[in-house]
């Protein structure tokens, strides 16, 4: 079925999936330089979540003293460098957040990272489990390293 939808896309997007196709392959050219995180704060709380080529970070602390570092699978990675290659990321700073619960308490201020090598973007801020529908897919992705974690 996968392949299906792969085939059907090429054959209506066939400019747009050669630029994914093109930004992926950049993007593994350059994964020993990339890290992707996603930050999130209030008062009380903070969660921080970072993925490179070969591990995952995380964090509850905002002062790091118990980061826990686990081994990041080749087939998680590549999922997590193909949603980024899926974005836009010359407007990632322009992303409207669904959500403004962060503005009254109601939610963690919520940001993603992604560095590349000196170069690094960060998206608008937007509410903890509300991210913009662009980039909810590696948001969700990202968040899923924590759940495994939790079975370690």
């Amino acid at each position: 079925m996968k392949l299906l939808i792969t085939i059907f896309t090429l054959a209506i997007f066939p400019k747009e999936c050669n630029n994914m196709s093109s930004r992926f392959n950049d993007l593994q050219k350059r994964q020993d330089d990339i890290t992707i995180t996603y930050q999130a704060v209030s008062r009380g709380f903070f969660e921080e979540i970072s993925v490179t080529n070969n591990s995952v970070k995380i964090s509850n602390d905002i002062n790091r003293k118990d980061d826990k570092t686990y081994d990041c699978s080749k087939e998680d990675w590549n999922e997590c460098l193909k949603l980024v290659s899926e974005i836009d990321l010359d407007n990632l700073s322009k992303l409207e957040a669904p959500t403004n619960y962060r503005y009254v308490d109601g939610a963690a201020h919520a940001t993603l990272i992604i560095k590349d090598g000196d170069k690094e973007i960060r998206s608008s801020e937007f509410d903890h489990g509300h991210p913009p529908k662009e980039i909810k897919d590696l948001v969700e992705k990202l968040q899923s390293f924590k759940k495994l974690s939790s079975k370690q």
